[in-house]
């Protein structure tokens, strides 16, 4: 009878120990992020709204996910966007593992399914440069696991090699920051940086395919995933969730997403877009990131498709006030001889901002002929 017990015993601790770790065939992926920014240069960092976005999206899609940065430690964490409840709950997460980030040199490819590499201005100068993050990045390509990169995160990745001496981008068609993004947003830091996302890609063989300036735009190609901005990062992280054979729950759009969702639709479905969807689900979107993509859309636009983004800056004139913005939309009516609608913009912006810098200014644009005091 003891030795049945003691058999019996040992069978029941075996299925126990068979059954009581179900995580240990979780999916795995490595998050990869710049620590090339601090306190000294802290727009030189990386983008911490993508790693929140992408973060949560495989974390709540029961992704394992650890956080690795050339060097390792501590990693700046900006404040600034505190007031979002995603960011609140990012942190509340993956604040100790930004505190005590894992260096790449003690990364093995092996230990995970795949790796995400998040943008920011940060990743064009560590991650392409250090050797150690190279190296593992060499591995994961070899080993032919998911790797996917946004915004500037393909920087990390344009130099890598496949084990038959061909980049891994060769041939593949890939996205990124494009030019036109980089010379419109970078700014200051655009002569800082070592090259530019698309050249480089293209430089190495890939096949550069985007989207129009701050809309969202994916690329797939096999174990490759390549993404054009921030308005692109939950995508790129559902994109990868596909290929790691797991189906993405259903979710609340980020609303920086959602907007400029909102902009695409707007551009293929007509304007009445955007007044339907902020008449039925205004909380659903960001108007900042509205106004932001009407004031730059039209002058980064060629000349062949300014009416149409025009057309767009006039609708969302009608849902976001500001005097910068709306003497944007009145020049831009003048260059496109919309007279009426330039004189009817000027008259709302006068009524608005009598005293404004710009009023007389504006009136002469709108009014050339006219005598102005």
């Amino acid at each position: 009878m003891k030795k049945t017990y003691s058999l019996l015993l040992l069978m029941l601790l075996s299925f126990t120990h068979a059954f009581a770790s179900p995580d240990e065939n979780q999916t795995k992926v490595l998050m990869l992020i710049s620590g090339y920014g601090d306190e000294t240069r802290p727009a030189l960092s990386y983008d911490l709204e993508e790693l929140a976005q992408s973060y949560l999206v495989l974390h709540d899609n029961g992704v394992e996910l650890d956080i690795a940065t050339p060097k390792g430690g501590a990693v700046l964490v900006k404040t600034n966007k505190d007031d979002l409840a995603y960011i609140q709950r990012f942190k509340s997460i993956a604040l100790k593992q930004l505190k005590n980030t894992k260096a790449t040199k003690d990364i093995s490819a092996s230990d995970y399914d795949g790796v995400f590499i998040v943008g920011g201005a940060g990743a064009m100068f560590d991650l392409p440069a250090d050797s150690a993050t190279q190296a593992v990045l060499t591995d994961f390509a070899a080993q032919q696991h998911i790797i996917a990169a946004v915004c500037h995160g393909p920087a990390a990745i344009a130099d890598v090699k496949l084990p038959n001496g061909k980049f891994l981008v060769e041939g593949k068609k890939v996205n990124g920051f494009t030019n036109i993004e980089e010379h419109a947003f970078s700014g200051e830091h655009i002569s800082m940086f070592p090259f530019l996302v698309q050249d480089k890609l293209t430089q190495n063989g890939g096949v550069f395919v985007n989207n129009d300036p701050m809309l969202p735009f994916v690329a797939v190609d096999k174990n490759l995933i390549t993404a054009q901005n921030p308005s692109s990062v939950p995508n790129a992280a559902e994109a990868m969730l596909l290929k790691l054979g797991v189906t993405p729950k259903q979710r609340t759009p980020f609303a920086d997403e959602a907007t400029m969702e909102l902009i695409a639709e707007a551009k293929n479905n007509g304007t009445v877009a955007i007044d339907l969807a902020l008449s039925k689900s205004p909380q659903m979107y960001d108007l900042n990131y509205l106004a932001l993509y009407g004031f730059y859309a039209y002058a980064l636009a060629p000349d062949s498709r300014k009416n149409v983004e025009l057309d767009l800056m006039e609708a969302i004139s009608q849902h976001f006030q500001h005097p910068a913005y709306e003497a944007a939309l009145i020049k831009a009516l003048v260059e496109q001889d919309r007279n009426l609608a330039a004189n009817q913009a000027l008259a709302t912006f006068l009524t608005r901002y009598p005293s404004h810098e710009d009023a007389s200014t504006l009136t002469a644009l709108v009014n050339p002929s006219q005598p102005h005091s």
